[in-house]
């Protein structure tokens, strides 16, 4: 896979990007089991993928915080956020490919990546976006509307410290595609810093504002890759 056919589109969003890695992924490794998931106010590019395919689960999950009224795809499971773990359980069954747009609070992302990577195959791959905020703004620890990445990043970055077996990137495009595999792509990697990535969770708990520090280092917290 040329990773540089993606970074080519500098000023992408919405999903676009994202829609395209999945896309071409799904092609080149014929995944036959897809996990969609996404909440009410994150992942509508999730509905436009392969909208015919019957064989993709996808679930969407309301918070307590947020539940407007929304239209997902048809053949999505709705269901509280606190019942994400029981649902997947109830499937019997693991996936090739896990892509997700979480809420995008710490906590919850946190556990998403947790909870989501226990039901990869072995040589499955999950995919998350919104892990690359653009400015400050938008990687506000709580919602705010519009384009809010939140903390997800810093739960992605967790989630590579506590599982250094995986491999792993974030895209620097269309909002920040983070990418975690059992299989050592080529553009992936496990090799990275836990010192800085410990440093990264010192200035979150000080109550310490840790994205300036995580643009600076990201290459070596997380293999982030940039155009």
């Amino acid at each position: 896979m040329n990773i540089s056919k993606y970074l080519n589109y500098k000023n992408a969003i919405f999903g676009n990007i994202i829609s395209l890695l999945v896309s071409d992924l799904y092609k080149e490794y014929n995944y036959n089991n897809i996990l969609f998931i996404r909440t009410c106010t994150t992942g509508p590019w999730l509905d436009n993928l392969f909208v015919d395919n019957k064989n993709i689960t996808r679930i969407l999950y309301y918070t307590d915080t947020i539940n407007k009224p929304i239209r997902p795809h048809p053949s999505t499971k709705i269901i509280h956020s606190n019942d994400l773990e029981n649902e997947l359980r109830s499937l019997h069954k693991t996936f090739d490919l896990i892509c997700m747009d979480t809420w995008h609070e710490y906590d919850i992302s946190s556990r998403d990546f947790r909870i989501l990577s226990s039901y990869l195959n072995e040589s499955g791959i999950l995919i998350s976006h919104d892990c690359y905020p653009w400015n400050k703004k938008v990687a506000n620890p709580y919602f705010i509307p519009g384009s809010w990445c939140g903390e997800t990043y810093l739960s992605f970055v967790e989630f590579a410290y506590h599982n250094p077996d995986m491999f792993y990137t974030i895209l620097n495009i269309d909002t920040g595609i983070g990418i975690a595999s059992k299989l050592p792509l080529h553009f992936l990697s496990n090799t990275l810093n836990r010192t800085k990535q410990e440093k990264l969770f010192e200035l979150r708990k000080n109550d310490e504002e840790p994205y300036t520090y995580f643009i600076e280092y990201a290459k070596e917290i997380i293999n982030a890759i940039s155009p």
